[in-house]
């Protein structure tokens, strides 16, 4: 395969992407990066160690497809790249929450105060109802800021206290519209602009009209509903496009037919044996080896990625757990992560490239 030219330009492509990446989001920057090293590693064992070998040519495409596998997602809203909890649209809104108790809670004090000017006689017993008052909104803050985590499992029980929570009600007493661009103005109905304009009693949480990140819902009490993960469904429905943004953009390079494998790899990275991942739903026969490769590594990488804001890294022990689990729901391919665990894969990326507190395990075979 004599095509230098288009090598150069898929190099100098790649490099864009990576640029583009860096200044964005650093650590995607660093999962691209590393990502073809282990894609790389499992390749040469798929080579050595299976009767599947993988000429020149293919292990350049295999490369290059692990370099350009997220490129898609230069399309990726910002903050969602980086988004490490519920309410982040950028700015996290836990703080216009807590500002909203901070007025609860001086509401409260004044009104006991005036209690006890009314009333001097019932000063004792006015300061212990406002001393179990203030308590109440502490630990109803807390609540909500524990919420907001990725984190926080939100059973029926947490969403119902949520529920009730966000009914608590303030005096707002300064217009919406103050301050505004002409823009967000203009997005708002003729009934919200002379509602928003007049002093009006606001919940403690909300969910406004205008509450969307373009078709993103960033509503408060929605976002703390979310089940698991700081990512709600629209949100996540919009970063799994950059897989098939992955096929979009490197189809519009129109490389030869030779080199057609590259964007095969490259946007099935998020594809599962099972037929249940993504964008096309793709099943085992269907996917190619490399492509298989691709899903496993990206997957390690992630785990145990110590650079992404909104989680800490695995260790390599629950990394494997985690992989073990997909392997038994057919979320990876069997065959090419028993190999992994096999010939020490995991374990010789995790001594270069992982923390040595990540490296809890030197044995793997209690997650065959």
């Amino acid at each position: 395969m004599e095509h230098n030219g288009i090598t150069q330009l898929l190099n100098n492509f790649s490099k864009i992407i990576f640029h583009i990446l860096e200044v964005r989001t650093p650590h995607t920057m660093e999962h691209v990066e590393r990502v073809p090293v282990l894609v790389n590693m499992i390749a040469k064992a798929v080579d050595k160690y299976t009767p599947i070998t993988f000429s020149k040519d293919d292990f350049y495409q295999i490369d290059m497809a692990a370099k350009l596998h997220d490129c898609g997602k230069i399309t990726t809203y910002d903050y969602l790249l980086e988004k490490s909890t519920k309410t982040e649209f950028p700015r996290n809104r836990i703080h216009e929450i807590r500002n909203r108790f901070e007025i609860l809670y001086r509401d409260a004090e004044i009104s006991s105060l005036k209690k006890m000017i009314k009333h001097p006689e019932q000063t004792s017993k006015i300061k212990k109802e406002l001393k179990k008052k203030l308590e109440q909104l502490k630990k109803d803050f807390e609540f909500i800021a524990e919420c907001n985590l990725g984190n926080m499992a939100m059973t029926q029980k947490e969403i119902t206290k949520l529920s009730s929570l966000s009914k608590k009600h303030f005096k707002r007493h300064f217009s919406r519209l103050a301050g505004l661009s002409f823009f967000e103005i203009s997005q708002l109905s003729k009934e919200q602009k002379l509602s928003y304009n007049k002093e009006a009693t606001e919940t403690i949480l909300q969910d406004n009209p205008e509450d969307y990140y373009k078709d993103i819902p960033t509503g408060e009490f929605y976002n703390l509903c979310t089940f698991k993960g700081t990512i709600n469904a629209q949100e996540r429905a919009k970063i799994e496009q950059h897989a098939q943004e992955t096929e979009n953009i490197l189809k519009m390079l129109q490389l030869p037919r030779e080199f057609q494998k590259i964007i095969t790899y490259a946007s099935e990275h998020h594809e599962q044996p099972s037929g249940k991942g993504y964008p096309k739903g793709l099943k085992e026969k269907q996917l190619s080896v490399p492509s298989k490769i691709l899903t496993i590594a990206d997957i390690f990488e992630a785990l145990t990625s110590s650079g992404r804001p909104y989680k800490s890294p695995k260790k390599l022990s629950e990394s494997l757990k985690i992989l073990k689990i997909m392997k038994d729901k057919q979320q990876i391919d069997a065959e090419i992560y028993h190999l992994c665990l096999q010939k020490g894969i995991f374990t010789q990326y995790a001594k270069k490239h992982l923390s040595p507190e990540q490296i809890d395990i030197t044995d793997t075979k209690d997650f065959y």
